[in-house]
């Protein structure tokens, strides 16, 4: 066995997950950002939501020898698509992209090379963004500890500037498929309450460069609701949450 591959199987493994739902035209880039950066021991998983704009001729499927793809022949939303791609990912790592959303250079690195390698104990790394608004640059987003001190009163991180034990997801039952709006904010509760803030780790290294366009963020339609109140009455129920409408 070469150097480079004794090397490779003793870093963690990371599988790079990308739920996508109608946005070919960003998907190639964060697919590139993706393939460039992964290792012979990552994944990289798309799970495509019944989209109408991915076809054979997408910048995209330049990467289909990378890249293990999943469609749903029918729209099952956010929260399906990732469970889909954590429950077939055989990876130790799991870091969540968000199909309009880029990582960062070297982003990986953060749980590859971690040195000193991360304590067991720690089951998400949450770092950086880099936030673009509108095709603007607007600021840098970090979590910290202090924003994680405040779960219950407002949203600490990021999808795509999360790495979470595949593990770790799996024993707090995944994404509640219930949930399409802050189902992520319900996954970091339910990691909280299952393990404590010693579980979440913070670097103020960047991860990903978060796309927000506010012009489609508009055209979405999602239900917020869960159990027929809105989501957020659902946290103050359910987790004692001091989240405001």
């Amino acid at each position: 066995m070469s150097d480079q591959e004794q090397t490779a199987r003793r870093q963690p493994t990371i599988c790079i997950l990308i739920p996508v739902h109608n946005q070919a035209e960003y998907l190639y880039r964060a697919l590139a950002s993706a393939v460039w950066q992964a290792g012979p021991q990552d994944e990289i998983i798309v799970v495509d939501d019944a989209s109408t704009d991915l076809c054979p001729s997408s910048p995209a499927w330049l990467f289909k020898e990378r890249v293990l793809w999943f469609r749903n022949p029918v729209k099952r939303g956010v929260s399906y698509c990732r469970n889909l791609g954590i429950r077939r990912s055989r990876a130790e790592w799991i870091k969540f992209l968000d199909a309009d959303d880029v990582l960062s250079p070297f982003a990986l690195d953060l749980v590859r090379r971690a040195q000193p390698p991360i304590a067991d104990e720690v089951k998400v790394v949450a770092g950086g963004c880099h936030r673009i608004v509108d095709y603007r640059y607007h600021d840098y987003l970090c979590d910290t500890d202090a924003s994680l001190l405040r779960i219950k009163e407002a949203i600490p991180m990021l999808p795509s500037a999360v790495f979470v034990r595949r593990l770790a997801l799996l024993e707090v039952g995944l994404f509640d498929e219930r949930i399409d709006k802050e189902e992520d904010w319900d996954l970091w509760f339910r990691l909280h309450e299952r393990y404590g803030l010693s579980a979440f780790a913070t670097t103020t290294a960047p991860v990903c460069y978060y796309w927000i366009n506010n012009a489609e963020r508009q055209q979405k339609r999602r239900e917020a609701k869960v159990d027929g109140v809105s989501v957020r009455e659902y946290f103050r129920r359910r987790y004692g949450a001091t989240v405001t409408d």
